[in-house]
Formats: structure tokens, sequence, C-alpha cells
């Protein structure tokens, strides 16, 4: 979808897709996983996959500059061809659902657990579509600055929970260092490589040429990039001096586990429910930006407006599906979860960068 002129964007809120996407597809997710594999150590997983992830922050931000008319379907299908373009599009759209499907059921179950444990998960799931079908009305630029503001609002948030925490941490709980196995520790920096992929890619939902100040956008990239993997480290850092070791695999969400501590002045106290909105507005963000993937893939006929609606119950009634309760929820969680990033959104874009990169040399 092309935007108009007065639809156009500026590189600061486009570069904060990264935020809000980062902090949905990782908490209560990727740093479970990672969690569960490295205890204490994810904090030297996570540096070294910041580290790792420049390669893909390079490629994507080499795809924006190098691309300038397109997004990433259109480039697709102008690099290899109607057929394997849309072949390669339906593939990355199948990843863009998994992770719709693990998000939707993540946030009704965090919602069921932590604020209404008499409430169906199934109504929970209602609550949260409602608002994503009339959101995916809405152009990508009033989709990014509703992202912003959910961005701003997150922040705050965040800032607030470690002023209120910082008095709860103890040095002491991040020893000991390097106990988890060489594999175990790879495995989770691999984690966060693959699944930082999300973000990036995220970013690809339209072309430069759309972005008004396009100018200052390699420099608001890396700037973002760099603040939110510095942010989501402090929020890990934090929730290890909190909790120590022996608690980091037990809990399902132990970064809300450990705004349970919150305590400011000793008179603004269990405001961590509050805190957690976070949570709603970080995954609301990143779902809104993956309807408008799907929505974009999908046929242009005048029932276009519908597809929302179509995405919404076809979520609803898959999660039901597949996930029966939370025990195979956290199964495929940690058994296929990253394997899916992989193979249906790392692996395509690097047949994107490739094949940008062959096509350009051969013109030069």
């Amino acid at each position: 979808m092309v935007e108009k002129d007065s639809e156009k964007i500026y590189s600061f809120g486009y570069s904060f897709i990264m935020f809000t996407a980062t902090l949905s597809i990782f908490i209560g997710k990727g740093s479970y996983i990672m969690f569960s594999l490295t205890q204490n150590d994810t904090i030297i997983a996570i540096i070294l996959g910041f580290i790792l992830s420049f390669i893909t922050f390079y490629i994507v931000r080499y795809i924006i500059n190098k691309n300038e008319t397109n997004n990433i379907y259109e480039l697709n299908e102008n690099l290899f061809g109607s057929f394997l373009g849309k072949a390669l599009n339906i593939i990355m759209a199948i990843g863009f659902y998994i992770i719709s499907l693990v998000i939707l059921y993540n946030m009704a179950d965090f919602f069921n657990t932590e604020y209404l444990p008499e409430t169906s998960v199934d109504y929970l799931k209602i609550l949260v579509l409602l608002p994503l079908i009339y959101l995916s009305t809405k152009n990508l630029s009033t989709l990014i600055k509703t992202n912003q503001v959910f961005s701003i609002v997150s922040f705050i948030f965040i800032v607030f929970g470690f002023l209120g925490t910082f008095q709860e941490l103890n040095i002491t709980n991040i020893e000991p260092l390097f106990l988890s196995s060489k594999t175990s520790i790879i495995k989770s920096i691999l984690t966060y490589f693959i699944l930082f992929a999300v973000p990036l890619v995220m970013l690809l939902v339209t072309s430069k040429k759309n972005i008004k100040d396009s100018d200052r956008l390699n420099g608001n990239l890396l700037k973002v990039f760099i603040f939110t993997n510095v942010i989501f480290g402090l929020i890990i850092l934090a929730t290890i001096l909190i909790l120590g070791r022996e608690y980091l695999s037990i809990f399902r969400f132990p970064e809300h586990i450990s705004l349970k501590q919150f305590s400011l002045f000793n008179i603004l106290e269990r405001i961590e429910n509050i805190l957690a909105l976070q949570y709603y507005f970080n995954c609301v963000g990143l779902l809104s930006f993956l309807y408008y993937f799907l929505i974009n893939i999908m046929p242009k006929t005048r029932f276009r407006r519908y597809y929302s609606v179509l995405i919404a119950l076809s979520q609803f009634i898959i999660t039901n599906v597949i996930f029966k309760n939370t025990i195979t929820f956290i199964e495929m969680l940690k058994g296929y979860f990253v394997y899916s990033v992989l193979i249906f959104i790392f692996i395509p874009l690097i047949a994107t960068y490739c094949r940008l990169l062959v096509k350009r040399k051969n013109i030069t």
C-alpha cells in the first residue's frame, strides 16, 4: 500500500516500531525461553546477541536504503519474479501469522493469570482482538503515530518501574555467572539474534520514499536500535538482580513478578498491574503492524475492509485448537517458536538481501 503525500511519516516515529516490537516479542516469550536456558547468564547472552544483531540491522538498513520505492512484498516480486516473489511473500506472511497467534494467546494468558483469573481466556482474546480490528482500518501513518504514543507511555512505565524497584536490586543475585553449559549459552545467544529479526523486519512495512526526513533515517534507526537493546538489557538485568537465579526459570513472566517488589518512598506500592499495562501497549503496537502486513498480501477486493475480521476470527479459532492450555503453549514456545521465526522470517529476509545484493552488483 502506497502512502499518500499527506500521510507520509517521520523517521523517528518510524524507527520506534523496533521499540514496541522488541518488548512485545521478548517479554513473556523470548526472555522466558532465554531464562529457561541460561538463568543469570541470560544477561551475557543478550549482550552478545545484541552485538550479533548488528548483522541483521545492517541487512535491513541496506534493503531500506537500496530499495527506496517498494515495501518488502513489492520488492520480493521485483527481485524474484511474480511466482517466486509471491511464494516468498506467502512464507513471510505465514511467519507473521504465527507470531500473531503466539502474541495473542500470550496476552490473554497473561491477563488471565495476573489480572482476571476467573475470566475465560476466550473472552480476553476478544477484548484484545476488538481494538486490533479497529486499528487495522487505519492507514500506516496513523498506525505509526499510535505506536509512537504506545512507546512513550511504555517507556514512562518502565522508568517508573525502575525507580520503584531500585532499592530491591541485589548485586549478589547476579552471581554465579557462567554456570550454564556452552551449548545453552550459544542457544540463548542465537535465540536473541533470531528473534530480533522480527522487530527489524517490521521496518520493511513501507519504503524510504514515504519518510519525509529520509536524510535522518539512518541515524535515527541506529539510535533507536541501540536504545531499544539497552532498555531491554536493563529490564533483564533488573529482573535478575531482584529475583535471583533460582526463580528466573520458574515464573512465566519474571519481569512482571519483579515489579511486585515496587515501592516508592514506602507510600506508593502494589501497582505492578498498572505498570504491566506497558505489555499490553507493546503487544497491540506489534499486532497492529502484523495485521497491516497480513492484509496487504491478501487480494485487493471490495471485501478488503473485512479482512481484519477474518484474520481475528481465524486467530481466535486456531489458538483454541493448537493451544489447549498453558502447558501446550509453553511446549510450543520452547520447542518451535524460535525455529518458526528462523524459517519463515529470518531466512526469507536473508534471501531478499542476497538477491538484492547480487542484482545491484550485476547492474554496476
